[in-house]
């Protein structure tokens, strides 16, 4: 099992990579075969070249991230509520999901779901 400490690290290590936009740091998380599924309910992104792309678009928004509140660790998953602020169609919002990662023997994402819809989601300052 993954230990605790690693894993709350790899949450610390991903709202650095995203803040930094270092596409390299954020996929070096994920396992080959992982997946993501950001938001739940949209077609999970599967294996490097699929999440790389994800998130090369997402890090073109500039994003800002801030930790809010206790990385949750359990078993071998680590949640975490945290804020995005960005731009988005010459506006700036704010959205506040909890992502859920569970991970491999190795220490790894093999899963990343982000929790949020509508009312988590607002303007920005």
């Amino acid at each position: 099992m993954p230990d605790p400490a690693q894993m709350e690290a790899a949450v610390h290590e991903y709202l650095r990579a995203l803040n930094a936009a270092d596409l390299d740091a954020v996929l070096a998380l994920f396992d080959a075969d992982a997946s993501v599924e950001d938001p739940v309910g949209s077609p999970p992104k599967r294996g490097h070249a699929e999440i790389r792309a994800f998130y090369a678009t997402s890090l073109g928004m500039q994003l800002t991230l801030a930790l809010e509140g206790q990385v949750r660790v359990a078993a071998k998953e680590a949640a975490f509520a945290f804020s995005v602020s960005l731009q988005h169609e010459g506006q700036q919002m704010v959205i506040r999901p909890i992502d859920v990662f569970r991970f491999n023997e190795a220490g790894k994402v093999v899963s990343m779901q982000a929790f949020f819809g509508p009312a988590n989601i607002g303007a920005g300052s």
